[in-house]
């Protein structure tokens, strides 16, 4: 082989480690991801906010009827799950009158507001649903 050659080959060996490594880091980071990591953003809770306003609150305010979605007893019956746990309970168990109903978005929308009201702070991307929310654990805020 000429040397020509040989060098592009080492540079693209280089390049592929380099990618490798960039996205084996980004791999490890979704999966140490936790809902301290500014996973939503401010509109997405505004959003989420309306859409527990109209078919949340009723049953979840004051824990008549469903339990309180924000402070210690939700972080301790919600902690080292993953987000698209309580994805999926609210997807096939909500609102209790019509399970099933709200749209990916009003999900996601709701979960970003619960996260804002138990005090972790938005970032500047609203959370999507996938595999970084099957690897977002809940903890408790510092």
């Amino acid at each position: 082989m000429t040397t020509r050659v040989l060098l592009c080959v080492a540079a693209m060996v280089l390049a592929m480690a380099v990618v490798g490594r960039a996205a084996l880091q980004q791999s490890t980071q979704a999966a140490d991801s936790t809902v301290r990591d500014r996973v939503y953003s401010h509109e997405q809770a505004k959003a989420g906010k309306a859409t527990y306003d109209a078919k949340c609150a009723g049953c979840h305010d004051g824990g008549a009827m469903g339990p309180e979605l924000w402070g210690d007893p939700f972080l301790t019956s919600w902690e080292n799950k993953t987000v698209a746990t309580l994805f999926e309970r609210i997807k096939t168990t909500m609102p209790e009158d019509s399970p099933g109903s709200l749209t990916e978005s009003e999900l996601l929308n709701v979960i970003a507001y619960v996260l804002q009201t138990n005090g972790f702070t938005a970032g500047d991307h609203a959370m999507q649903n996938g595999s970084a929310l099957a690897a977002m654990k809940f903890v408790r805020n510092k």
